[in-house]
C-alpha cells in the first residue's frame, strides 16, 4: 500500500514536469492518457512503461545479454572491461584506441584515439563522478534511474572513410499488420538525414556529397533484419547500428528519443510517426497504467496479437 501511494506521487510530479516541458517544446498542450502523436505516445510511456523493462535495454552494459539473445553475440562490439569504479591501473593493459561509456546516460562517453595523449587522472574522476549521478530525471525519462550504473569499455571501431562510424537509426515499429520501419542516418557530429524504407530522402542536413558514400550499404538488408529481431518486443523503439567492413554491430536501444521532445517540421513526415506507432497499451510487458485509468477511446487500447511480436521469418520480411 505505501509503495503505492508513493507511485502515485512520483508519478503526479513527474507528470507536472513533464506537461511543462510538452508546453514549452512543443508550443502546446499534450494529452498524454489518450496520446494521438508521436510525441504524446512518448509522454505515455514515460508516465506508464514497464521501467523495468526499458531500464534493461537502455543499459548499455545489460543490453548486450539482451541483444544477444535475439540476434547473436557477433553483433556486440568487443567489450574490453566493465567496472564499477575506474582505476589508473585499469588503462595499463588496453590497447590504443577504445571508447569508455557510462551505462546510464546518454553521450557520457569518451573516445580514445591515442591512450598516449590521454589525461587518464582526469578521465578516471570524470567517469566515477558520473556513478552517482542520474541521467532523465531533467525529462522525466524514469527507466534511467533502473539502470545500476557502471563503466564499459569498449573496442573502437572505424568507419569506412576513416573516423567513427556514422549510426543507422532504425525506427522500429510492430502493429496488427506485423514489423515496420523508417531509418535515419546521423553522422559522428549529430547531422542526420531521414529516409522511408525505399530509401526516399525526407529530410538532411548532411551535404549531398558527404552523405552519397553512406547510401544503400551492401549490407542493409542484414541490418533492417537486425533491427527487427532486436525490436520484436516493442510496439515502437529505436535500434542504433553501425556497419564496419560489412559487419554490422548494435549500437544502443532508445525507448523514448529526444525524450518524445523532438518537433517534426514536415507535416507528412509527422503523420507517419503518428501512424505507424500502434500503441500496445495492454501489453504488460511495455505498459504499466495504474489499475484506475481509463482510456476515452477504444482506438487506444489496441492490443497486438502475439503473433505479430514474434519475429518474422526471411520469407515474411521479403514480402512486407
Amino acid at each position: 500500500m505505501i509503495s503505492r501511494v508513493i507511485e502515485t506521487i512520483v508519478r503526479r510530479a513527474q507528470r507536472r514536469r513533464i506537461s511543462r516541458q510538452f508546453q514549452q517544446h512543443m508550443g502546446h498542450g499534450g494529452d498524454f492518457e489518450n496520446p494521438r502523436t508521436y510525441q504524446e505516445k512518448i509522454q505515455f510511456r514515460k508516465l506508464y512503461g514497464n521501467h523495468d523493462f526499458y531500464g534493461l535495454v537502455a543499459d548499455k552494459f545489460r543490453a548486450r545479454a539482451y541483444v544477444e539473445s535475439k540476434v547473436g553475440k557477433e553483433h556486440l562490439i568487443p567489450l574490453l572491461g566493465a567496472y564499477d569504479r575506474l582505476h589508473k591501473s585499469v588503462f595499463d593493459t588496453l590497447p590504443n584506441r577504445f571508447i569508455i561509456k557510462a551505462n546510464h546516460g546518454c553521450k557520457w562517453h569518451k573516445i580514445v584515439h591515442d591512450k598516449s595523449t590521454l589525461d587518464v587522472a582526469k578521465t578516471v574522476r570524470w567517469f566515477n563522478t558520473l556513478m552517482q549521478r542520474r541521467y532523465g530525471r531533467a525529462d522525466g525519462e524514469r527507466h534511467y534511474n533502473f539502470i545500476p550504473p557502471k563503466i564499459i569499455i569498449e573496442e573502437l571501431l572505424e568507419g569506412p572513410l576513416g573516423g567513427s562510424p556514422w549510426d543507422y537509426c532504425f525506427f522500429c515499429y510492430r502493429g496488427p499488420e506485423g514489423f515496420d520501419y523508417n531509418f535515419a542516418i546521423t553522422t559522428p557530429t549529430g547531422k542526420s538525414a531521414s529516409f522511408g524504407k525505399e530509401w526516399e530522402l525526407r529530410t538532411s542536413s548532411i551535404p549531398e556529397q558527404e552523405l552519397a558514400a553512406h547510401i544503400k550499404p551492401a549490407n542493409f538488408d542484414a541490418m533492417v533484419r537486425i533491427a527487427r529481431d532486436i525490436s520484436v518486443e516493442f510496439d515502437f523503439v529505436r535500434v542504433d547500428l553501425y556497419t564496419v567492413q560489412g559487419k554490422v554491430y548494435f549500437g544502443e536501444i532508445t525507448c523514448t528519443p529526444h525524450s518524445g521532445y523532438g518537433l517534426i517540421a514536415d507535416p507528412a513526415h509527422q503523420r507517419m510517426r503518428d501512424e505507424m506507432w500502434h500503441l500496445d497499451s495492454a501489453n504488460p510487458r511495455l505498459y504499466k497504467p495504474p489499475r484506475s485509468h481509463r482510456f476515452a477511446s477504444p482506438a487506444n487500447r489496441r492490443h497486438i496479437d502475439p503473433i505479430a511480436r514474434t519475429a518474422l521469418s526471411p520469407e515474411e520480411m521479403e514480402a512486407t
